[in-house]
């Protein structure tokens, strides 16, 4: 549990330091073989979106937005208005501080999304035949999958670190609005329940000096172990 103890939520991301396309699907298939899923099912698919994907990652920053701020001129004044000054001056990427999930804006975005898990037929027949309630690949519901996405990006987690690569997770993703803009999403049964963020840290000590305290004057802390541990 090592490595966990220095991991923490990377806002900013290296655009001239980029993980390579055989890093990442190294890390995505060992994950692929550790993580534990009922049945070997997966009943979710994850899309991946690389450095190219500028565009699409800057319309899933305007939609976080959205949710931090609904109202549109506090959004403006604190988000959306400080993105248009960088692009408007040519600034590069690694010398942006965008605020809120900059995280969106990694080399590498993962979309997890709950889906119908692939047919097995042997054990659909075996369902079928004992005359179970359900049987893999013919209804969805979110629950398990997002148990399972859970456990996906713990373990994805622990192999990135091991690879000495970041991540960074983001749940607000306004799904609904992203969902009914693309294609490749349509086309699943719901939303993205999480996005990743895949790549290296962006160096900067004085930032990295900063965070803690910066969540202690912000009053981000976990509840006190006695608030969350009850034995019965």
């Amino acid at each position: 549990m090592q490595d966990f103890e220095g991991r923490h939520q990377t806002r900013y991301f290296d655009h001239e330091k980029i993980p390579s396309k055989e890093l990442i699907e190294k890390v995505l298939h060992k994950t692929h073989e550790l993580v534990p899923s009922k049945q070997n099912l997966m009943p979710y698919v994850v899309k991946i979106l690389g450095p190219e994907h500028t565009e699409i990652k800057m319309y899933m920053y305007e939609l976080a937005c959205e949710v931090e701020y609904p109202d549109l001129n506090l959004r403006n004044k604190y988000r959306l208005d400080k993105i248009k000054q960088y692009e408007h001056n040519n600034v590069s990427h690694n010398k942006r501080f965008q605020h809120g999930n900059s995280q969106l804006f990694a080399p590498y975005i993962l979309l997890l999304v709950p889906r119908k898990p692939i047919k097995n037929p042997k054990l659909s027949k075996t369902y079928e035949e004992r005359g179970l309630a359900s049987f893999d690949g013919k209804k969805l519901t979110k629950k398990l999958p997002n148990v399972e996405i859970g456990m996906f990006s713990v373990i994805l987690t622990s192999v990135c670190i091991e690879e000495g690569l970041s991540i960074s997770y983001t749940s607000c993703l306004n799904s609904s609005k992203l969902i009914e803009k693309y294609e490749w999403l349509k086309k699943e049964s719901t939303t993205p329940t999480l996005a990743l963020s895949l790549g290296y840290e962006r160096e900067d000590e004085s930032r990295k000096a900063n965070r803690q305290r910066h969540h202690y004057l912000k009053g981000i802390k976990k509840p006190e172990k006695q608030q969350t541990f009850e034995w019965i």
